[in-house]
């Protein structure tokens, strides 16, 4: 599967690092500027899709 797809599904599966952001987006608002919610969650799915290209298609088959 093609770069950008399995960066598609990694936005959607990274969503679930949200709370964390806005906990941090809270914390860090009052200091200077943090990330949008999009780019952290990018974030993280380029990190895993570096770690393993197929990352997101391995999640999908183990059904998480």
């Amino acid at each position: 599967m093609s770069y950008k797809l399995q960066l598609a599904k990694g936005r959607k599966v990274e969503k679930e690092h949200l709370l964390f952001y806005h906990q941090i987006q809270k914390d860090k608002m009052k200091n200077g500027k943090c990330p949008s919610d999009t780019k952290f969650v990018e974030g993280i799915a380029k990190a895993h899709i570096k770690e393993d290209k197929n990352y997101y298609d391995k999640l999908n088959k183990a059904g998480l």
